[in-house]
């Protein structure tokens, strides 16, 4: 059992109350369960659904960064992490499959990777354009494209990930309320306190894990965040083969322009392949969590047509189904992690949309250090909440 830094347990209800229980909030409420600390984690839906952004059957994981190498130390934790709730948990969550970009050599999908790579001494191949469409025929790449190759890569099963972990914390003590929706937190340096309608619980830390419900929840991060919609496909292939894991990894594709970049995944079912417009003219719909995200539409529809008939070879470009999600996204798209002085006793996570969830497992790790210790030994100064105050 943690000894917890702060005052007595008089008048507390927990230790620590983790607000939300998608990817990050999930992943906190473990690690602090295995510190044996006394936590309560709070989800306003049921750990699992499809209301936010943990959903979709698959998310990438890489270790070549391509959004900066400082990511690096980070991603190869949180490998370990994830391998060590597989075993704790039973559950087969991470499929290591590889990983292809395709840009520009001047992009940031082949730049970003290689100056990671170098920085950190990772494995890779880069692949000129005829290399990469002798090796990798399910594309159509327009000349003075060219590909990096990874074999530290993957995917992810977004759902079973945070339903493994919130099981697991579980087991090992932590309380968790499900469909319990928060209306209010109310920072105290050292008795903050969650509302849930008429009922009340008191910490001596709250992790606000919230997503894009965060700044409805604590109004003064409003400027930190905003909330997009996204839409992701799945589409029929002609020969199943062709797109298993072994013969087409994960992908990032971005074009010339750099206005046009999609991601996706091999086949999990045998029949069908999910691609995702990451950036693409027309997407970026600002929308508020409370009302939910829109089905897709006859629009996105023929956004995809366009993205897969111009990119692949052997793929029907008109989706089987389409799913819709949030976007977190901060003004520099990089996190939010970590407290903030106008909100004390609080930590904040946000801002993780497009490109963190492979970083779930170390981010609930550096959150349950911040909770019991005020700090992290891990690099999270690239981070820090209020680096937007300073601009």
């Amino acid at each position: 059992m943690v000894t917890f830094l702060g005052n007595s347990s008089d008048s507390i209800d927990a230790d620590v109350i983790v607000v939300g229980l998608g990817a990050m909030g999930s992943q906190t409420l473990w690690r602090l369960a295995e510190r044996g600390v006394d936590a309560i984690g709070i989800e306003q839906f049921t750990p699992g659904h499809d209301r936010g952004a943990s959903h979709g059957e698959s998310r990438i994981i890489r270790s070549a960064y391509a959004e900066g190498a400082s990511y690096v130390p980070l991603v190869k934790e949180a490998w370990q992490l994830w391998r060590e709730l597989e075993e704790v948990s039973g559950a087969h969550l991470l499929e290591q499959t590889g990983a292809l970009m395709v840009g520009p050599a001047d992009s940031p999908v082949i730049a970003g990777p290689l100056a990671s790579a170098r920085a950190w001494d990772l494995k890779y191949q880069l692949l000129e354009t005829a290399e990469l469409r002798e090796a990798f025929p399910q594309y159509v790449p327009a000349d003075g494209l060219m590909g990096f190759y990874e074999e530290d890569a993957g995917y992810l099963r977004p759902e079973a990930s945070v339903t493994a972990a919130v099981e697991a914390a579980r087991v090992r003590g932590a309380e968790v309320l499900r469909e319990s929706g928060v209306t209010a937190i109310l920072p105290d340096p050292v008795r903050p306190r969650v509302r849930l309608g008429d009922r009340e619980l008191t910490a001596r830390h709250v992790v606000v894990a919230a997503g894009g419900w965060l700044p409805g929840l604590l109004p003064a991060t409003a400027r930190l965040m905003h909330v997009e919609r996204r839409v992701m496909g799945w589409f029929r292939v002609a020969d199943p083969a062709a797109f298993e894991a072994r013969r087409f990894p994960v992908f990032v594709h971005s074009d010339a322009s750099g206005d046009h970049n999609l991601y996706g995944f091999p086949t999990l079912d045998g029949e069908t392949v999910k691609v995702g417009l990451h950036t693409w003219p027309g997407i970026d719909e600002v929308i508020d969590p409370a009302d939910g995200h829109r089905p897709p539409d006859q629009a996105d529809a023929q956004r995809f047509a366009e993205a897969v008939d111009r990119t692949f070879v052997g793929v029907d470009p008109q989706p089987v189904r389409m799913e819709s999600c949030m976007y977190s996204l901060t003004p520099d798209r990089h996190f939010l992690v970590g407290p903030r002085a106008d909100l004390p006793g609080l930590t904040l996570l946000a801002g993780f949309s497009g490109h963190g969830f492979k970083f779930a497992t170390v981010i609930g790790e550096i959150a349950a250090q911040f909770a019991v210790t005020g700090k992290s030994a891990l690099p999270v100064e690239k981070f820090d909440p209020h680096r937007f105050d300073r601009r």
